[in-house]
């Protein structure tokens, strides 16, 4: 997994006419380019698919739940996979709130999980928000592959920023969401392939180069 000062010398290079109106210093520039890497992942949550699993917890009968990892309520969700019952089963996601079958359903960002007819210990596997960058040394959660396309996008926020560099802030989200395309293949990839490792094809000159 990257870290965040290996992103930091492309962006810094991408905006470097721009540095010195986010900050004064090296280190006060940094700080903002942290901030802006960390809005960049929260806004690509589904595209970084930081897949995590919680603690077992016991539930029993209906009503709302919040799961937990390493002891602490879970607050990173954003969006669920699936529940796993002890036994490796998964656990039916119910089609409505009313629905009267056994399951799980949530409704939308700000609510928890709704259970119903559950008996026993459970897990929940769900996508993440990326964690936050404060540091240097804080760790990218997001796909190696696609650094480019995430320093684009970062990139781009800088320059959205500046009233009088909006067209190329739309280039660089432009040239982002080319490179991103590699982020998902790599998420695609890292599902794995057959024994036989991956099928060259010409379409995958397309995948390298961010779809065209």
């Amino acid at each position: 997994m990257i870290t965040a000062d290996s992103l930091l010398p492309t962006i810094r290079k991408i905006v470097a006419s721009y540095l010195e109106e986010i900050g004064t210093s090296e280190s006060q520039q940094n700080q903002y380019i942290f901030i802006f890497i960390t809005e960049a992942l929260r806004k690509l949550a589904n595209i970084a698919y930081v897949m995590r699993v919680s603690d077992p917890m016991t539930i029993s009968g209906e009503g709302f739940i919040t799961f937990q990892r390493s002891g602490q309520s879970i607050i990173d969700l954003y969006a669920p996979l699936r529940i796993m019952d002890s036994t490796g089963k998964e656990v039916v996601k119910r089609t409505a709130y009313a629905d009267t079958k056994s399951g799980w359903w949530r409704e939308s960002s700000n609510t928890p999980i709704h259970v119903k007819g559950l008996n026993g210990a459970y897990t929940l596997h769900y996508i993440a928000y990326p964690s936050t960058v404060a540091s240097a040394s804080s760790p990218v959660e997001f796909p190696d592959a696609g650094s480019l396309g995430l320093s684009y996008h970062v990139a781009a926020m800088i320059m959205e920023s500046r009233p009088h560099a909006k067209d190329l802030a739309a280039h660089y989200y432009a040239l982002s969401q080319r490179y991103l395309k590699i982020a998902v293949q790599a998420n695609i990839d890292a599902r794995g392939h057959s024994s036989g490792g991956f099928v060259p094809s010409l379409n995958t000159v397309d995948s390298a180069f961010g779809g065209g």
